[in-house]
């Protein structure tokens, strides 16, 4: 039974949270009250797996809620559940949130963030993982571009013109995700002058994760230098990467997961530039002295590593479970039979990968069993053919 703490201090709306989420009793042990402190005091008597908490409230208000949990209580997901006329105040407390939920909110969305974000406690094998990500501190806030973005997505069946509208108040992000889409691959066949253009094949909910790509790459720039690093090598080989993707025996119904994931595969090694600078550069330095993989390395150090760090912040944030499992395992894939019908997101994230790292840092990533057992091994020749074309036509 997972515990699930509800705060509000309308009480019809907690009647009416109660209600809604009755079909959950069976799965969840739900406690619902009226005031921050009440939930910090009955945080103080047991473990509770997730809190859900509106934003505008007397005396302690949902922010400061949010800063005694994540300081006090790191293990709890943190749910924000606020309605439209308190965007101002939610937006504060986006950086503290793992999951922001606009009020009216269905009961089978509510369930299933609420239910994504308390599955990541098995995902690890440790509190490795949590603690590192605690040491993050706070998660960027979404502007108003990002906010708009995300409530509207949120719609069924949202026009493509009320997408388009909140685009375009923000012309450089817009601008750089249209880069994006039509040089990671996206774009194979023709180039988009718009998002709005790319919109339709590209489709909204991979339109929005790179949206957050670009905000990942844009927000997680260290201040100081590290030395055996360099943000600038991690966005260009995560490009690279994210059009060799684009280029191998993808299905159509996953490509654009697919794509994403290369895309997003190395987001951890920011997190650790900015956050962890020290450690990460103690791994660097070692790893390069000892011939041994970087991930192994940070896993000594820290307890986890950049692909895990990767995928845990990419599952609080909202991705897919796809490409969250491959973000976290691409370079420790493990094959569960062939595929026949082309890669699976997972298998391409590891395979972009690698086919960019070995390339460009001679370095052996390669999983060969797992290779094995996706029968691909005979085509490495021409998908390294490909990779050395995909860089020396530059421009990424």
């Amino acid at each position: 039974m997972k515990r699930i703490l509800f705060v509000d201090d309308e009480p019809k709306v907690l009647e009416g949270l109660e209600r809604m989420l009755h079909a959950q009793r069976k799965q969840w042990e739900m406690s619902f009250v009226a005031s921050g402190a009440e939930a910090l005091a009955l945080l103080e008597t047991r473990p509770f797996d997730a809190i859900v908490t509106d934003v505008r409230m007397p005396e302690m208000g949902g922010v400061r809620l949010l800063e005694c949990v994540q300081q006090r209580f790191p293990a709890t997901m943190r749910v924000v559940l606020s309605g439209f006329f308190e965007r101002e105040a939610a937006l504060k407390a986006a950086g503290l949130a793992h999951q922001y939920l606009a009020k009216p909110c269905d009961p089978e969305r509510l369930c299933e963030a609420v239910e994504r974000l308390c599955r990541l406690g098995p995902v690890f094998s440790d509190e490795a993982t949590r603690r590192v990500v605690a040491a993050v501190g706070r998660l960027p806030s979404p502007g108003r571009t990002d906010a708009g973005l995300i409530e509207a997505l949120g719609k069924p069946d949202v026009p493509l013109e009320e997408v388009d509208r909140i685009l375009r108040q923000d012309e450089g992000m817009s601008a750089r995700v249209l880069d994006l889409v039509n040089s990671a691959g996206f774009g194979l066949f023709c180039e988009f002058a718009s998002l709005y253009q790319a919109a339709g094949p590209v489709e909204l909910e991979p339109l929005s994760h790179l949206w957050l790509a670009v905000e990942i790459f844009r927000t997680f720039q260290p201040d100081c230098s590290i030395a055996g690093f360099s943000p600038e090598g991690v966005r260009r080989h995560s490009r690279r990467a994210a059009r060799i993707a684009a280029r191998l025996p993808v299905p159509r119904e996953t490509f654009a997961e697919a794509v994403t994931a290369a895309l997003l595969h190395d987001v951890g090694k920011l997190v650790l530039a900015v956050r962890l600078p020290g450690p990460l550069e103690r791994a660097l330095e070692t790893a390069a002295r000892e011939n041994r993989p970087q991930c192994a390395v940070e896993q000594e150090i820290l307890g986890t590593d950049h692909a895990e760090v990767g995928g845990f912040l990419l599952s609080v944030w909202g991705l897919p479970r796809t490409i969250v499992d491959a973000v976290t395992r691409h370079h420790h894939p493990a094959a569960e039979g062939p595929l026949l019908d082309g890669l699976d997101v997972l298998a391409v994230a590891h395979t972009a990968n690698a086919l960019d790292a070995e390339r460009s840092a001679g370095a052996d990533p390669w999983d060969s069993e797992y290779l094995a057992a996706l029968g691909v091994a005979d085509r490495l020749p021409a998908w390294r053919a490909m990779a050395e074309q995909i860089a020396s036509a530059g421009g990424i």
